[in-house]
């Protein structure tokens, strides 16, 4: 029987690495035939994958990381490859050999830290000639958590965006497309050691949090210089007084997307009740990524005529996974954290 290796886990303890083993296991096969868009059919050869907070926090959420999927599982959501095996009638255009870059969505079993994965037609799109594999994995879920929130408040030309959390994955790529989109003004907070790095994805100003308040810094500005945003995008997940306080800065009629939170009744509480703790004239919407082919082909090609910068913090060996985890939880990465399958012949 054909093998591969993959990380796996059955235990859900603290930290989520400390239940990875690299097992030998059977080789995932994809099915004969394919009957929905969303069957997990596409047999694809990893390259590399990247790693989100998502792979960690959502196993070991309470309720929800028993039932999420069946175990032993592997985690990983985002991957590069090549595909090897497309299933008679699967919706795709896509054949074995093509480069791809891919995305799971939940529920899932086979993630993308093994040697093979089986891909999800509507989240695999062609890899640009332009990009690496590593570039290809660090796209995905973070691509997508940047662009579809924007979308989602109806972006246009000239608007003013409040990113709170613009350095992590998901910041550094909301700022560059919210500015690709036609923002006119972009601010965004991050710690001491990314501000530099944040004017030079485009930010306009940036908020050092580590020496400021940052609803303090907004309704100071918008006193002192009349400027209100049209779109607040929560990255952080965990600042209540930003909503509760945004308008102080954010116009009537603009809309506030909670990004990031795990906290059920925290976005709750907002949904419920947005109308007395924004002023009432300010929208709310919570988000959660979902698979867009024709918008992961976008950012891919955004990403390989350069108009996109795709951030690689680091890279690790695939043997190295848990280190890899443990430095995403430390909270302090410079971009994406990828993980390399060494194939004969990758780029």
């Amino acid at each position: 029987m054909a093998t591969m290796q993959a990380w796996q886990y059955t235990t859900r303890n603290h930290p989520f690495e400390s239940n990875l083993t690299l097992n030998k296991v059977p080789k995932l096969r994809a099915p004969s035939k394919s009957t929905s868009d969303k069957t997990p059919s596409i047999l694809v050869r990893v390259y590399a994958a990247s790693i989100n907070p998502a792979d960690h926090k959502v196993p070991l959420t309470p309720i929800v990381g028993y039932f999420i999927n069946s175990k032993p599982a592997t985690p990983g959501l985002d991957y590069a490859g090549v595909v090897e095996t497309v299933p008679a009638g699967c919706p795709t255009t896509l054949k074995p050999g093509d480069k791809v870059l891919g995305r799971h969505e939940w529920p899932y079993q086979h993630g993308a830290l093994a040697e093979y994965v089986l891909g999800q037609p509507n989240g695999l799109v062609k890899l640009p000639d332009g990009l690496s594999f590593v570039q290809g994995a660090a796209i995905g879920t973070a691509a997508l958590s940047a662009l579809q929130p924007l979308e989602l408040a109806n972006i246009k030309a000239g608007d003013s965006v409040f990113i709170n959390g613009g350095s992590g994955g998901v910041g550094s790529f909301t700022l560059q497309i919210a500015k690709l989109l036609g923002a006119a003004h972009v601010t965004v907070t991050c710690g001491p050691a990314n501000v530099d790095r944040m004017k030079a994805l485009g930010a306009d100003e940036v908020i050092n949090y580590r020496e400021a308040d940052v609803v303090d810094v907004l309704k100071a500005t918008a006193k002192d210089t009349g400027r209100f945003y049209d779109i607040v995008i929560e990255n952080v997940g965990a600042i209540d007084t930003v909503y509760e306080n945004c308008h102080h800065f954010v116009r009537p009629g603009g809309i506030f997307v909670q990004v990031s939170g795990t906290n059920i009744l925290f976005i709750a509480k907002r949904m419920v009740l947005p109308g007395f703790l924004s002023g009432g004239k300010r929208k709310f919407s919570s988000y959660l990524a979902y698979n867009t082919p024709d918008q992961l082909q976008r950012i891919a090609e955004w990403a390989n005529e350069g108009k996109l910068r795709v951030e690689i913090d680091e890279e690790f060996a695939f043997e190295n996974v848990k280190e890899a985890f443990a430095k995403l939880r430390g909270g302090r990465a410079q971009g994406k954290i990828v993980v390399r399958v060494p194939r004969e012949g990758e780029t």
